[in-house]
């Protein structure tokens, strides 16, 4: 476990187990993320895949992506003990297929069919650094191979972010957080994430191997996006 280390009970204040009920308040089409990273992933694995979690948090992606593959082999990445036995629980059922490895996303991964993430890498905040995390990924990956990552992203124009954060506050509102709420958390988080453009995350990507960045899926700040090798 190295240099990034994250605890959802210090980014969001409350129990680790209360994640899976926050985080749907929180994020918009939170679960329609989890589909596209498995849509797109359908088209390019092989029947049965070695998939790399980062970030993994409760394992709710990588359950998703179990049911698609049921001879997949996926491991869980995170440095959050906490949300690793929450994931444990939630993966039980798949048994041996499923590893959880407390590790730092930062580190070199070994070789695999693909690499996933949900609402984790924007908690690195240096372009360098996240730079080294998809050419990481890009080494990793046996071709085809995939790379889809489900994050926000945030373009800089002043107009076009306002309306952005517009739609974001909008829907936690809808999912009942008063709108002061909804903009203090953006506050509390912009100590710890940072949201690069989509045209930043396709320099870093193009940069790190994948010649071809791809945005599987976007609404509004919520983008699904990477990179087939």
């Amino acid at each position: 476990m190295t240099k990034t280390g994250h605890s959802v009970e210090h980014h969001f204040n409350i129990d680790a187990a209360e994640y899976d009920k926050l985080i749907r308040t929180l994020i918009p089409q939170y679960e329609t993320m989890h589909a596209m990273v498995v849509r797109w992933c359908a088209s390019v694995l092989p029947e049965k895949p070695r998939v790399i979690d980062l970030g993994g948090g409760t394992g709710a992606l990588s359950a998703a992506v179990a049911e698609q593959f049921p001879r997949a082999e996926i491991e869980v990445w995170d440095t959050d003990k906490k949300m690793l036995e929450i994931a444990s629980r939630r993966l039980a059922k798949y048994g041996k297929r499923i590893q959880l490895v407390e590790r730092s996303f930062e580190e070199p991964l070994p070789e695999c069919d693909g690499v996933v993430a949900c609402i984790s890498l924007h908690h690195i905040k240096e372009a360098e650094r996240k730079s080294t995390v998809y050419s990481n990924i890009h080494r990793a990956l046996h071709s085809p191979g995939i790379f889809s990552n489900s994050d926000a992203t945030m373009n800089p124009e002043h107009r076009t972010q306002q309306a952005t954060y517009v739609l974001w506050t909008e829907f936690m509102k809808s999912a009942g957080i008063e709108e002061q709420d909804a903009r203090q958390h953006f506050a509390n988080w912009a100590d710890e994430d940072k949201y690069f453009s989509l045209y930043e995350e396709f320099s870093a990507l193009k940069t790190a191997g994948f010649a071809h960045p791809e945005c599987f899926w976007k609404y509004g700040p919520m983008t699904v996006y990477g990179g087939i090798k």
